[in-house]
């Protein structure tokens, strides 16, 4: 779960917490991630947070995002 109490920038526990979803096998390549509205629901933060964790990911190079199709998980 994500802290606001934490050092760490609520983004970046997002970030974290689907980064090692996917290192797990939890989500796997090709496999859509959460809507956003998922994401805030479950997580209890803010649209903007969800998307830096997305970008944060994308730079990690773990999920690809396409237009009008959503976020999925990177081929490995």
């Amino acid at each position: 779960m994500t802290s606001p109490l934490s050092n760490v920038p609520l983004y970046r526990q997002l970030a974290d917490l689907l980064a090692q979803q996917i290192e797990e096998g939890k989500l796997l390549p090709g496999q859509p991630l959460p809507s956003e509205l998922h994401l805030q629901q479950t997580y209890g933060v803010a649209r903007g947070t969800v998307r830096m964790a997305m970008q944060e990911l994308r730079s990690r190079g773990l999920v690809v995002t396409v237009h009008a199709r959503g976020t999925f998980v990177a081929d490995q």
